[in-house]
């Protein structure tokens, strides 16, 4: 895709960019704040988390995999939010 049909696409003009650029290279961080940087990925819950163990036939694996990739979810989040529909789902 060339430069004008990505500017088109986002409705943006080469000058707009130039400005915002040095719009953005030109300012001042003095007096600005920034909140705590955390190390490591982000907690799921303020809660304590315990692992648990489970065994699945491979084929249950794989389509758990597929849905899980094809919803951007890791198999981890995947099976948290089965969970979490099957608890919401039977209370």
């Amino acid at each position: 895709m060339s430069s004008d049909e990505l500017h088109k696409k986002f409705g943006v003009t080469e000058d707009k960019l130039d400005e915002w650029a040095a719009e953005y290279e030109g300012a001042s961080w003095d007096g600005m704040s920034f909140g705590q940087v955390v190390q490591g990925r982000p907690r799921i819950s303020s809660e304590e988390l315990r692992p648990i163990t489970v065994k699945i036939p491979a084929s249950r694996l794989a389509a758990m995999q597929l849905i899980a990739k094809k919803n951007g979810l890791s198999r981890s989040e995947f099976l948290r939010q089965a969970i979490d529909h099957e608890i919401i789902a039977m209370s």
